[in-house]
């Protein structure tokens, strides 16, 4: 999950809102990866350093909060290091470089159990992460783990929505917990439909209608992002209580990639 985002720098205005974006022109490209997260392939993604998105995270975003290792990617929630931010923890947020269509989106993951604290991966737009002729509204589609039970994950989307008015929130059970070992998640996004997997297994399944639209190509291309935050305690009804200790709150990924002609189905 994503909203607008806040500067820790004392900016004019104008200058804060030109900072938040980056150079899209020759990135917009369907281009297919994969990516074992070992290091930081910068042809491919960024860190998110230096901002915060308000209201209900309770943490910075700071490049030094993302690390990289044989093992995979591993995203860092701790107390933070720069007091000027006004939150009292920093975590971690790697976006793609690119924008990008329909086509399957996984990744390996094992999110945090700890209550109050939400691991994510998700497809997102909106109006300071515009890609060359995108609308500039909010676009959404997500993965998400509530760590106060991660036998269960969250799916989610948004489709012209910068109020975030429309969720459409529905909640899988896993059999298995997902932060005890790696398992494989995965978004096939179409123009007809989106589609959530767990290890290669279709788990949930929209069909795009007028009434109730799925986020579209022809709307805004999406970028990919994983994050990791601790929430505000005024939507623990959500979310959780967080009560903080144990740091540093750790969530782990890997082998992240993108097909533009395939399913996530398993082959198996």
């Amino acid at each position: 999950m994503s909203l607008p985002l806040f500067k820790r720098q004392k900016l004019p205005l104008a200058l804060l809102l030109c900072s938040t974006t980056l150079p899209i022109s020759s990135l917009a490209k369907d281009v297919n990866f994969t990516d074992p997260l070992t290091e930081l392939n910068s042809a491919l993604w960024w860190k998110s350093d230096g901002w915060s998105n308000g209201f209900p995270f309770t943490n910075s975003w700071e490049g030094e909060a993302i690390s990289f290792s044989d093992a995979g990617m591993v995203l860092s929630l701790a107390p933070t290091n720069y007091a000027d931010t006004g939150y009292p923890y920093q975590s971690g947020e790697l976006r793609s470089q690119g924008f990008y269509g329909y086509g399957c989106f996984e990744i390996e993951m094992k999110p945090v159990a700890k209550s109050g604290v939400v691991s994510s991966f998700f497809l997102f737009a909106g109006p300071y992460d515009k890609p060359a002729k995108g609308n500039g509204k909010h676009n959404e589609i997500d993965i998400e783990f509530l760590g106060k039970d991660t036998s269960v994950v969250q799916i989610n989307f948004w489709t012209n929505d910068d109020r975030y008015e429309l969720a459409h929130e529905h909640i899988i059970p896993l059999g298995f917990d997902a932060a005890e070992a790696f398992h494989r998640y995965g978004i096939e996004w179409r123009r007809k439909s989106i589609s959530w997997y767990v290890d290669g297994q279709l788990v949930h399944k929209v069909k795009h209608n007028a009434s109730d639209p799925i986020p579209q190509v022809s709307s805004s291309k999406l970028r990919v992002m994983a994050n990791l935050w601790a929430t505000d305690n005024r939507i623990s009804n959500w979310a959780g209580y967080f009560e903080a200790g144990d740091f540093p709150i750790t969530a782990h990924y890997r082998n992240a990639s993108f097909k533009s002609r395939s399913t996530c189905k398993s082959d198996e």
